[in-house]
């Protein structure tokens, strides 16, 4: 008798192990960490905790607009941050974006200019800090799809780009915005910039204007390689007489080429006018015809081909 209880306790003991196990398994599979090195911002009383979870110790509450280092994050609605502690905060209590962009734009021409051009539109202006891989991941992207915004990534110190949501499309991958450069100088002092990408992304309903220093007074020709039939395609002259930068409004992220000249005409108030749509990411509004409707048909996405922007 005494062995058969033996036998019924070493049964109950296996049972409870087993199903401890199966709980912690559970529990492992339940929540998916991806690893993170990015800089976020705090939005106003962000409690910071000792443990993902809600049950745990609060370690102290940041006031807003604090840049934070985010190493991780869970599927499930949780940050790992570095404060010089390992800690947790909820994914809603960090921003991609700060308050304070004004600030940072006064000092920074290609931020300014972006910024500038949102509020002429009514736009808000968000400027993302990208990753060290280059990339906006498509949550990110898709959060502000349906808002009257813009999302600016300063790719580098001669690229950026402005994303002007337009309609409800989302993307569904990451947009990648890792560029390899070439430049070829010419005798004239000419020179074509060829900009290089791994992962193309096709635009649906949003806009992605492209801001290229190239310097002033000058006529900047913006190719575009068209995901869709393959090959370069002219998309516009830009000519930078009150900007240092030529700006390109396209619906794709792919390979670009821009050959810029020096120029020393002035501008006639109509050119004026179009470098300014073109800026706004209003490509074809005063001087579009049918004619030109007719060339360009078949080579751009259906979002470019007649749309009043503003």
């Amino acid at each position: 008798m005494k062995k058969f209880g033996r036998l019924i306790s070493l049964c109950c003991i296996v049972f409870i192990l087993v199903c401890t196990n199966a709980s912690l398994s559970v529990c492992a599979k339940g929540a998916v960490y991806t690893e993170m090195n990015d800089v976020y911002y705090t939005v106003d009383g962000c409690k910071v905790y000792a443990e993902p979870t809600y049950t745990s110790t609060v370690l102290t509450e940041i006031a807003g607009n604090i840049p934070v280092h985010v190493i991780g994050r869970y599927s499930n609605g949780w940050f790992r941050i570095n404060i010089g502690v390992i800690a947790y905060c909820k994914m809603d209590s960090l921003t991609t974006t700060g308050d304070n962009i004004f600030n940072i734009a006064l000092t920074d021409p290609q931020t300014y200019d972006a910024m500038v051009t949102a509020q002429e539109l009514g736009y808000e202006f968000h400027a993302l800090t990208l990753n060290k891989e280059k990339t906006i991941e498509k949550d990110v992207f898709n959060s502000y799809v349906g808002e009257k915004a813009i999302i600016y990534a300063k790719i580098d110190d001669q690229i950026a780009v402005s994303f002007k949501m337009i309609y409800a499309d989302e993307v569904t991958e990451d947009v990648i915005l890792d560029y390899d450069k070439t430049y070829t100088e010419y005798p004239d002092g000419s020179q074509t910039i060829n900009l290089s990408i791994y992962d193309e992304t096709q635009l649906l309903g949003q806009i992605a204007i492209f801001q290229i220093r190239v310097g002033y007074d000058k006529a900047a020709d913006i190719y575009v390689w068209d995901l869709r039939d393959g090959g370069y395609n002219l998309m516009n002259t830009y000519y930078t007489e009150f900007s240092e930068f030529a700006y390109a409004p396209v619906t794709q992220v792919s390979d670009m080429m821009i050959t810029h000249y020096e120029i020393e005409n002035s501008l006639k108030d109509n050119v004026r006018k179009r470098m300014a749509h073109l800026r706004k990411g209003i490509k074809y509004l005063d001087y579009d015809t049918k004619e030109y409707r007719n060339s360009i048909h078949n080579k751009l996405s259906k979002d470019t081909e007649y749309v009043d922007y503003e």
